[in-house]
């Protein structure tokens, strides 16, 4: 609701009003929320068992961090957004690991652009000049900071081979990929599609080429349900993502299985 509306309500309903309507939409959004949370719950305790290192790359204030320690996962969360870092704290404290940086394919340094709403924040120019006059039209990028970079492989080697790793990072998820030299059970990277169809091709090859075990599924959206009923090999799940019904749902979560882990 924007400001003018939100003036137009309160003059009407009065302040009683108001203060009724701001209880409904808690009880919605958090309706929403446990919604998220117990499919996510589902999904992530097939890929997980208890016990299990978990690295979720681009954590945010942490709604997949919740999931996985409710099924007993180990989890290092990275994410170099300073708000995040401290919402990340105060929600799981110790119960996790933090790493306040970013992912690249080479440690360094790397702006970070900072988006008007968090989860949209990007290390890719090119991801936000695909969307920020389409589908993100409402959204701005209007700063940047200079964050630390890592790797998936220094990652690996200070805390140990994960199971499974969750990546999140508004377009630049074939970048993290390219810091990964070895197989690893389970990856989730999101897509975005058509803007970024090349890009999820590509990281299905990198990921392919780790392992010849390989293979793939998808879940669109925020569904955390499973858009195919088999696994695909990476040339059979190149081929679907091409094809008008994939490119239909525009968002999602690509997952790897290394059947040989």
């Amino acid at each position: 609701m924007n400001e003018k509306n939100r003036e137009l309500i309160k003059k009407i309903v009065g302040k009683p009003g108001m203060n009724l309507y701001h209880k409904v939409q808690r009880k919605r959004i958090d309706r929403k929320e446990e919604k998220y949370f117990q499919a996510r719950k589902k999904m992530y305790a097939s890929l997980v068992n208890p016990g299990e290192l978990c690295f979720d790359i681009g954590a945010n204030e942490g709604n997949r961090v919740g999931p996985l320690l409710s099924v007993g996962a180990r989890v290092v969360a990275v994410e170099p957004q300073q708000s995040c870092y401290t919402k990340l704290r105060e929600t799981y404290g110790d119960k996790i690991i933090i790493v306040p940086k970013g992912v690249d394919e080479a440690e360094g340094e790397k702006d970070l652009y900072v988006a008007s709403i968090s989860v949209f924040s990007s290390f890719s120019t090119e991801w936000i000049d695909q969307v920020k006059n389409g589908r993100f039209y409402e959204r701005t990028w209007d700063r940047k900071i200079r964050v630390p970079m890592t790797t998936l492989d220094a990652l690996v080697k200070e805390y140990g081979e994960p199971s499974f790793i969750k990546i999140d990072v508004e377009g630049f998820e074939l970048q993290v990929l390219k810091g990964l030299s070895t197989s690893v059970r389970y990856i989730s990277f999101e897509y975005t599609v058509p803007e970024q169809t090349s890009h999820a091709i590509e990281c299905i090859r990198l990921i392919a080429a780790l392992d010849k075990d390989t293979k793939f599924n998808f879940s669109p959206e925020e569904s955390m349900a499973w858009g195919m009923k088999a696994w695909l090999s990476a040339d059979n799940m190149i081929e679907y993502i091409r094809t008008p019904m994939f490119q239909a749902w525009g968002n999602g979560d690509i997952y790897s299985h290394c059947f040989g882990k």
